[in-house]
């Protein structure tokens, strides 16, 4: 009887504790949500500062892909090359513009399977805090292929203090990426979202950081890896989406969650989302339909015909 009356008090407490746990984050959350100030400026496209990796080889067919969001004198932000651009033509005005980046020879890589060009991608953030933009809110990463929906990615963010420390963007949705990977990082080319307040404190340890996880493959590992030692947990958004898949996406997107889609990638790797079409115009034709109704698109709608019913 003494033994019964140990482990129900047991249990009881356990439950209390795991409501009490799970009550104070929803209320923490909605606190942190309340008290972004009325009198200051909703966050618009123009607070965020976009950083994307990008290859001097490459870019050239790459660009496509950015061009099909990139909003001239709209959308702020650079792309990060490993060398100066050797086209004889101008910098085409439709591309986001270009800066090289740094030297990254000095840092320890010691994967044996991966690319040391991933230092250098870590390091964007780094890159482009320092430029000392004013009015920035977010710096907003992601790949020369990744395709992200700028108004969605507002309506995300602008959920969110921007004073506060946030680290935000999506998992893979491959069970193997996130084994060999972690569950706990955003991936970079799905999108990773840093207020301004934690990108201030990461470039402060990012290099070193970046020399204690020489051993990691990817740029998204190392900054998972200095966000941990920060302290601050990944807020995930289910409307980051890496594709880390095979063949179609239809199905997946199909299944679109209850979530604003925020950005594509790997859609070299995927067949057209459109049949019938490549896989540039059929993204054309997602955002010609994303252009009319951001919120809705890929989700759900019951629609009654009032004249039928």
């Amino acid at each position: 009887m003494k033994g019964f009356l140990i482990i129900t008090i047991c249990l009881v407490a356990s439950t209390s504790l795991i409501s009490y746990a799970y009550n104070a984050y929803v209320v923490t959350n909605k606190l942190v949500v309340e008290n972004i100030s009325k009198e200051e400026e909703e966050t618009k496209i123009s607070h965020i500062l976009f950083g994307i990796a990008g290859s001097a080889k490459t870019w050239t067919n790459r660009s496509r892909y950015s061009e099909l969001w990139w909003r001239p004198n709209v959308t702020r932000g650079f792309v990060w090359l490993d060398e100066k651009s050797q086209e004889n033509e101008p910098w085409p005005e439709t591309s986001p513009p270009y800066r090289v980046s740094e030297d990254t020879s000095n840092f320890e890589y010691t994967c044996w399977f991966g690319n040391r060009t991933a230092v250098r991608i870590a390091r964007i953030v780094k890159e482009s805090f320092e430029l000392g933009l004013k009015n920035v809110r977010w710096f907003v990463m992601g790949d020369d292929d990744t395709v992200f929906f700028p108004e969605n990615l507002v309506t995300v963010l602008a959920k969110y203090d921007h004073n506060q420390m946030y680290y935000i963007g999506g998992n893979s949705e491959s069970v193997e990426q996130n084994v060999i990977c972690s569950y706990t990082m955003a991936y970079g080319g799905g999108g990773i979202a840093i207020s301004y307040p934690l990108a201030a404190e990461l470039v402060k340890i990012l290099d070193g950081c970046i020399n204690r996880y020489h051993y990691l493959c990817n740029s998204d590992q190392r900054i998972g890896g200095c966000m941990a030692e920060i302290g601050v947990p990944l807020t995930n958004e289910h409307g980051f989406h890496q594709m880390d898949i095979n063949g179609s996406a239809r199905g997946l997107l199909a299944a679109h969650p209850v979530a604003p889609l925020v950005s594509l990638h790997h859609l070299d790797m995927l067949y057209p989302l459109i049949p019938s079409m490549s896989r540039v115009e059929s993204v054309k034709k997602v955002i010609e339909a994303y252009n009319k109704d951001p919120s809705r698109t890929m989700q759900h709608s019951l629609c009654y015909d009032l004249k039928r019913n």
